[in-house]
């Protein structure tokens, strides 16, 4: 991720101990080493504006890779330190960045390059708070949890059955997928395709939906929006479908045997298996289809 900021002034940080840390100053900081994790342990990422690759492969080690360097165009004195502290406990990594800063005097622009590229075995976990970074997922099969704020999220190919993500602004897609998908999100969109979740509970604000699964007979599906459009695609199964609106419209392809309709609801019967899907809307639009 590229970051330029203009800036004129003086600004005072309080200076922030990190022990254990590797740092460079003015922002600059290389880290390329392996670290022990447990086959069953979790991986703890705390980062900002960081383009961020996790990769699950079949070695049993964790490979880290970061490297954030800045240029400085214009006038700049004092000094700061990035820190990134990487340390073991027990079959856990716990990746946590902090910055260090004195008294420093800035006019001109930053540009920041920072990229931060994980491989590790296939079957951990992976628990990632951050802001503002963009993040690719990839071959990771333990449950998956990741939280950011303004920052998009592209998960691939993974086996997990604990999907949970928590976003503000961001976009999240998802290419597979299976078991259990929670998704908290206020104006991002949600995109998941050749899913099959047995599970899903979906809940937005003003981004939209697009939600591409197979249904299980056991299984319950939940998407809340606002002023979100929401596409629901099944691949196959079936079921019984209640959507839920205010000033929104609901459309279902012929597959699809209406059961009830009225101003503020309508239901649906699809051939094919027992699950129970129900949208929420209010002034957005439904549309269910059969692929």
């Amino acid at each position: 991720m590229k970051k330029i900021i203009i800036s004129v002034g003086i600004g005072l940080v309080c200076l922030v101990t990190a022990p254990k840390a590797n740092a460079q100053r003015d922002g600059e900081f290389h880290l390329d080493k392996t670290y022990s994790i447990g086959a069953s342990g979790t991986l703890y990422l705390n980062s900002e504006d960081a383009e961020v690759r996790i990769t699950g492969s079949s070695r049993a080690d964790a490979h880290v890779k970061i490297d954030r360097t800045q240029e400085v165009r214009g006038f700049s004195s004092g000094r700061s330190e990035f820190n990134v502290i990487v340390e073991n406990r027990g079959d856990d990594l716990h990746i946590t960045e902090r910055e260090r800063s004195g008294v420093r005097i800035q006019m001109g622009s930053i540009r920041t390059d920072y990229r931060i590229d994980i491989e590790l075995p296939e079957s951990v976990s992976i628990r990632v708070k951050g802001e503002d970074d963009d993040y690719v997922v990839r071959n990771v099969n333990g449950k998956i949890y990741m939280e950011t704020e303004d920052g998009d999220i592209e998960i691939i190919d993974c086996k997990s059955n604990d999907l949970e993500f928590r976003l503000e602004d961001g976009d999240l897609r998802i290419d597979g997928g299976q078991g259990s998908l929670t998704v908290e999100s206020e104006d991002g969109d949600v995109e998941v395709r050749a899913g099959n979740f047995s599970d899903i509970d979906i809940d937005i604000e003003d981004g939209d939906v697009m939600l591409e699964t197979s249904l299980s007979d056991n299984g319950r599906y939940i998407v809340r929006g606002e002023d979100s459009s929401i596409e629901f695609v099944v691949t196959s199964g079936g079921g019984e479908f209640s959507i839920v609106k205010d000033d929104g419209s609901v459309r279902a392809s012929s597959a699809f045997e209406t059961v009830r309709e009225s101003d503020h609801r309508s239901e649906f019967k699809l051939a094919g298996g027992k699950a129970n899907v129900e949208i929420r809307t209010e002034d957005g639009r439904v549309r269910l289809s059969r692929n």
